[in-house]
Parts: structure tokens; sequence; C-alpha cells
């Protein structure tokens, strides 16, 4: 009896599986194979979509140490299907989570006594914005410290002490794509209250966390330590913009958020890329209010040119180069 193909989180969406192929037959899998994979979802998903499922045979291969071969047709196939993609296999756009959102939340909040649960929600919110976070990198699922994995989920001694500048660095453990090595998030200080350095600090200070205590627990009102999850986070952030007419956000549209405000504070593109550990230019679709970018950086340019032209028609700029 022919044995049968062993079964994988990738392989189990594998086209060659489907097609009573064994292991032996498509490992490494050609480009001819690759190819009729990603034919498959022709018609039926979206160009993204379609990617992943690749990324994910890909890394299912390479860590058998086999070759990959996907070259320029497994390219022009996948754009092929880009182009077919349905429209309903396309995901409205979540919104962007602004510094408006998060001035409305601090109002909200109580900042000026002991809540301990208010405290880890205004860390939270600007640790997840100006760190561009996915909410699950920061935010459990239990609200129970026994259950807290401190390889998975940063504990109070990953952020680091300020430095000479005030910046401070948060290790994360485990991440979307670093499942082992993890990656580190720099905060710096922001004018006004909704600082991530101040709130991350004030936060550590009210509900006397230790070193090794869940980087967002917290003390109930009967000083008993609680972890904030991403169910109760977000839910009391859409209670409380959901008053203002604000739409549902999700933890991703605080890393989305991120990236739009810096991009609109005009740091450049490989900057926000390096800040937000995107390892592909896909976040530049994150450029959400291209109105107001356009704007801004159309004004900064005209009135650089204007003052380079004033110079150079006083005489002081005869060797200036733009380079």
């Amino acid at each position: 009896m022919p044995r049968s193909p062993r079964r994988h989180s990738a392989g189990n969406r594998f086209w060659a599986g489907e097609q009573g192929l064994q292991e032996i037959d498509v490992l490494p899998p050609s480009e001819a194979t690759l190819c009729n994979f990603a034919a498959s979802f022709a018609g039926k998903l979206a160009g993204g979509t379609a990617k992943a499922k690749l990324s994910a045979v890909k890394s299912w291969v390479q860590k058998r140490g086999l070759a990959w071969n996907g070259r320029d047709n497994l390219r022009n196939t996948l754009n092929g299907i880009k182009r077919r993609a349905p429209s309903l296999s396309f995901r409205e756009q979540r919104p962007p989570v602004k510094k408006e959102h998060l001035s409305i939340l601090f109002d909200k909040l109580d900042l000026t006594g002991t809540s301990g649960i208010d405290h880890a929600m205004a860390a939270a919110s600007t640790g997840c914005f100006y760190g561009q976070l996915r909410g699950g990198e920061i935010l459990p699922l239990s609200s129970d410290p026994n259950e807290y994995n401190p390889n998975s989920l940063p504990t109070v001694k990953d952020l680091g002490p300020a430095n000479e500048n005030g910046d401070r660095k948060l290790r994360l453990p485990k991440t979307k794509v670093e499942q082992t090595r993890g990656e580190e998030v720099i905060y710096s200080p922001q004018p006004g209250c909704m600082s991530p350095t101040r709130a991350w600090r004030d936060h550590i200070r009210v509900n006397q966390l230790g070193p090794n205590d869940p980087l967002l627990g917290y003390r109930n009102n009967s000083g008993e330590l609680k972890v904030l999850t991403k169910s109760v986070f977000l839910k009391r952030c859409n209670q409380i913009w959901s008053e203002h007419g604000i739409p549902r956000m999700t933890g991703h549209c605080f890393r989305i958020g991120g990236t739009t405000h810096y991009l609109i504070q005009g740091i450049a593109p490989n900057i926000v890329k390096m800040l937000s550990r995107w390892k592909s230019d896909v976040f530049l679709k994150y450029w959400r209010d291209l109105e107001s970018l356009a704007s801004i950086h159309l004004h900064r340019h005209h009135v650089q040119q204007s003052y380079l032209n004033r110079l150079q028609k006083s005489g002081t700029c005869h060797h200036y180069s733009p380079h």
C-alpha cells in the first residue's frame, strides 16, 4: 500500500497532496508543480493570499534543507492570480488608530490615581501605537499570570532602562516573523501625557511590578495581580471610541496607525521600515492618509525650494549640491 503523505500545516494546503502524490514526488517541488499549485487559486483568492500560501510552502520546503525552485514563472503566475482576483476576495481596509483617538482614550482613563488597569491601558495603547506592534506581541489571551508564557510575551525586565536620550528598548521574545529570536522595539519620549516612555514608567510604578512580572500585569481593586488581555483592551478602547463615532478598531489598527503617524511626520520610509520591523516594502500600503501626506511633503518641498532660490539669488549657494 502506498505510504500516505505526512501531514504538515503548510503541506495540508499543498496542491500536490490533493492530487494523490507522495512527498517523495514533490520534495523539492519543481517550479511547474509550484505554478500548478498557485494556479489552483486563480479567480478564487486575492493575490496576497495566494502569495502567503506559497510562502508557507516555501518555509515548509526550506526547513527540510531542500532547494526552493520558485523563479520567474512562479512570479508571473502569482501576478496573473493578482489580476484575476475576485472583488469579494478583497477585505475592506482597516482604519488606522490616530493620535486624536489616543487623546480621547486618555481623557477617559483615570491616570491621576491608582487605577491599575487604566495605567495598563495607557501603556498598552501608546506601546502598540508608537512601537507599531501587533497586539498579540504584548497582549495575552488569558488574564491569569500563572498562564503567562515569558518565552512568547515580554516581562518587565524585557523593557530596558532609558538611555541618555530617554529612549527605551523593548525586547519581544517572539513575534509573527521571528518565532524564536524575537525582535527589539525602540520607544522615544513624546511631548505630553501620551508619551510611551512615560506611560510605561507610570504603569510599572502604579502596579508595583517586579522584573519577572508580565509587562502588562496590573493590580485589581483587591491588589491581586492580573494581566491585561487583548480582548479586554480592545473592548475598552472601542467602547470609548464608539461614543465619538469612531469605527471599530482591531489590534492591527494600532500598527497601521503608528506607521501612518511616522510617515505623516516626514520620517523617511526606510527609517519607518526599520522601526516597525518590516521585512519587505508591504508597509507602504499603510500610507492611509494620502491627501495629508501629499500636502505635507509638497509643502516642505516648496519651502525648501524657495529657501534655496533665495540663497542662490544672494550668491551664497554656489557650491550647494542636493546630493
